[in-house]
Order: C-alpha cells, then sequence, then structure tokens
C-alpha cells in the first residue's frame, strides 16, 4: 500500500491579527418631500383617495335599463329552455295517429301517444289503419276484435329474421267511443324490450 505525506495544516497562529474596522456612522436616504397643494389640485398622498371619492361620486343607472337588462336575461332563459324542448316527443291524440306513426313509450289503451321519427329509438309503429263508415252501427266487441285482427293479419309490412322481441297489437273503440265518433280501427307492431326498434316496418 502506497501512502504521501502531507504537509500540517497552518495554523491559526501562523497569520498576523487584522487590522481593526474603522467606526461607520449609519447612512439615511434623503427623501425628496413632496409639496402640499391645494386638495382639488390632485391626489392628497393617500393611496386610493381619488378612486374612493369616483366611486362616491358615481350614479346609478336608471331604473329602466335595470328592467331591461332583467328582460333580456328572461328572453335568453327563456330561448334555452325553447331549444332545449326541441326534438321531445309530440303528443297526439290517439285519433289523429296516421299509418306509419312511430311512439315512444307505447300504451295502446292510453288516449294519446309520443310520436317521433322512426329512426329513433321507439317501442311501436302504427302499421295498419280501417275506418268503418259513419252510419254503420256499432258491430259489439267481438265483431271490432276479429275486424281488427285481420288488419293486422292484411298489413304489409317488412319484419327482421329475429320477431320474438315482437307482437302485433289492435286497437278499437268501445261502445261509447263509436257512439261519439271514433270508427277505426288500428294495428302496431310493438317491441317487448322498449324502445329499442329504430327503423320503420313498413316497405
Amino acid at each position: 500500500m502506497s501512502t504521501s505525506n502531507v504537509p500540517d495544516a497552518p495554523r491559526r497562529e501562523d497569520f498576523p491579527p487584522p487590522p481593526p474596522r474603522p467606526e461607520r456612522s449609519p447612512r439615511t436616504a434623503a427623501v425628496p418631500s413632496v409639496p402640499a397643494g391645494p386638495a382639488a389640485d390632485g391626489p392628497t398622498g393617500r393611496p386610493g383617495a381619488t378612486r374612493r371619492q369616483g366611486r362616491r361620486g358615481r350614479k346609478r343607472p336608471p331604473a329602466w335599463i335595470l328592467l331591461a337588462a332583467i328582460a333580456a336575461v328572461g328572453l335568453i332563459i327563456w330561448g334555452i329552455a325553447a331549444l332545449a324542448g326541441v326534438g321531445r316527443p309530440a303528443s297526439v291524440e290517439a285519433t289523429a295517429y296516421a299509418k306509419g306513426d312511430c311512439f315512444a313509450d307505447f300504451d295502446a289503451a292510453a288516449g294519446s301517444g309520443n310520436r317521433i321519427p322512426c329512426t329513433e329509438p321507439h317501442s311501436a309503429q302504427l302499421v295498419g289503419v280501417e275506418k268503418a263508415a259513419d252510419g254503420e252501427a256499432y258491430p259489439g266487441r267481438d265483431a271490432l276484435e276479429q275486424r281488427a285482427g285481420q288488419l293486422c293479419k292484411a298489413s304489409d309490412v317488412k319484419l327482421p329474421q329475429d320477431v320474438s322481441a315482437l307482437k302485433q297489437r289492435s286497437a278499437y273503440p268501445s261502445e261509447d267511443g263509436w257512439k261519439s265518433g271514433d270508427h277505426r280501427m288500428d294495428c302496431y307492431i310493438v317491441s317487448t324490450n322498449g324502445n329499442t326498434l329504430t327503423a320503420s316496418f313498413l316497405p
């Protein structure tokens, strides 16, 4: 193993003492004096004094401006709400249904339905409509049920290969409805899985 000799480090006693430091007088920075002037000539020297005075002197807008602003905000909110309603299902009376109409959340027994485009998710489509003559006497429930069933069989529709989630539903008027002028019979194709249909069954 090789070693090297390192000379001893110098000792403090080997250096002469430093000379004493001269005394220093404290220094002060000269601050220029700000001449005092009349209050109307400008700021008084207090930060923000002029701005506070300006705020106190500001006039409030007239009441009609505030009312106009509130009305404008109300119109904007109304417009947004109206736009949000675009695309919602249109509720129509059952007597106004037309062949080919599609419905969301369909209920055949309801007096109205939510009609939507057939390209949007829906649960039923009206594929057949038959109207009896105005002067025809009420034929009875069984006869109307049979006629509505024949209407469904005669309707020309294009069905998918898998029809396990589909069923036909017919609708016809009650005796009171017949006497009130409702002489129509309807045939629907309905999904048993809710709003899962996205196309028309009519060719």
